[in-house]
């Protein structure tokens, strides 16, 4: 297509401007506008990726797969990110008693939740015993029971403060009792308390399994039966929240296998019994243990 006269006078006055290069590397027009890598923050990735010491200096990698043990576990704390935000939205939809989105969030929920449990069963299935062995001692007494994150999706979903939660070393514990011990010196005692001021914050706030059963005027089975018979929503969110809860427990079964193959029967490195403790969570901890007593609703 031939360009008209004036167009081509008034292409050659118009002044080219300058590209200008970026701390990526990209050449761009103009250094305000929109750019990927300034939108998902890729420098602040890039400085995430590499290891820190106990002062949060830059050290070098002591493996050459514990670059994959910080991505993986860093996707996770993501993946869980993304729970909590669907979590609020589903909490919302609940209490607004719009059942139909409600059951779309919780599914979200459930494969932000699925999608951890994938990328925690690359550490189990890419990382060897000795190699985990060789970096496993630079982590201590760190573990990845400090996450935060997954402790304010437990919360959220439904595990209270005084919620049966784990038997350890012969003691039964309640959520919140369990992590809110104090740290201690001597070998097997907590290094660290994991019960946090946000994680307060959030247990008095309405969770999933709160606002669904405040929705359903009640945990009684028989009561929970009979309305389920009659409002087939009301069902169809009680069934996405038992996949929600297979996938919690996915994440917890993904954690005990890689525990089983890297650490046996040790220690864990944040002072647990490993294994154990690992087992007594997957066979107690439950966000609607409520709903396991309903007919057609057992895990």
């Amino acid at each position: 297509m031939s360009i008209h006269p004036e167009q081509q006078l008034h292409l050659q006055s118009t002044p080219v401007k300058e590209a200008i290069t970026l701390p990526c590397g990209h050449r761009v027009l103009d250094e305000k506008q929109v750019h990927y890598c300034q939108y998902i923050q890729d420098p602040l990735i890039q400085e995430m990726m590499l290891p820190k010491d106990q002062e949060g200096k830059v050290r070098p990698f002591t493996h050459e797969d514990e670059f994959e043990f910080i991505i993986v576990h860093q996707s996770c704390e993501l993946s869980f990110s993304a729970c909590l935000y669907e979590l609020s939205r589903a909490i919302q939809a609940i209490q607004a008693k719009n059942l139909e989105i409600a059951i779309k969030q919780v599914d979200r929920c459930r494969d932000w939740i699925l999608l951890a449990a994938r990328q925690l069963a690359i550490l189990v299935d890419h990382l060897s015993v000795d190699d985990f062995a060789y970096f496993r001692t630079y982590l201590a007494p760190a573990s990845g029971a400090e996450s935060i994150r997954f402790r304010l999706v437990e919360i959220t979903s439904g595990i209270g403060p005084d919620r049966k939660y784990v038997q350890h070393r012969g003691m039964d514990f309640g959520f919140k009792a369990f992590l809110n011990r104090d740290p201690m010196d001597g070998i097997g005692r907590p290094k660290t308390n994991w019960w946090t001021k946000q994680m307060e914050e959030q247990s008095q706030k309405p969770s999933l399994a709160s606002a669904f059963f405040d929705l359903c005027g009640g945990t009684s089975p028989v009561l929970l039966e009979s309305l389920f018979e009659k409002e087939a929503l009301y069902l169809s969110l009680a069934q996405a929240l038992m996949r929600y809860e297979q996938a919690i427990l996915a994440v917890r079964k993904v954690h005990l296998n890689a525990a089983i193959k890297h650490i046996s029967e040790s220690q864990g490195t944040g002072h647990t019994d490993g294994v154990q403790y690992l087992q007594s969570v997957l066979n107690t901890a439950r966000c609607f243990p409520e709903l396991e007593k309903v007919s057609g609703l057992s895990l």
